[in-house]
């Protein structure tokens, strides 16, 4: 059984929606969001695929609303989500 943990830092304000889209096929990793004006709610929504998330920081993110926490923390119990 190999365990991979990767955390993966996204610090280029010009990452969109579709570039998220490369996460899905992870399986238990960090992930850091901060200060990314492109993306959308919609597109932040479909993090929820990722059931082994373990940490997900997305300060000062325009898309990350009330809304999109709260969903977060129905779909990913166990993901500590940084607002």
């Amino acid at each position: 059984c190999v365990c991979v943990c990767v955390c993966v830092c996204v610090c280029v304000a010009q990452v969109q929606d579709f570039g998220l889209q490369h996460l899905f096929g992870m399986r238990s990793f960090v992930s850091s969001l901060p200060r990314c004006p492109l993306l959308t709610t919609t597109g932040l929504s479909g993090l929820i695929q990722l059931q082994e998330l373990e940490e997900l920081e997305l300060t000062n993110c325009p898309g990350a609303t009330a809304e999109l926490f709260k969903y977060y923390s129905q779909h990913l119990p166990h993901c500590m989500v940084i607002e």
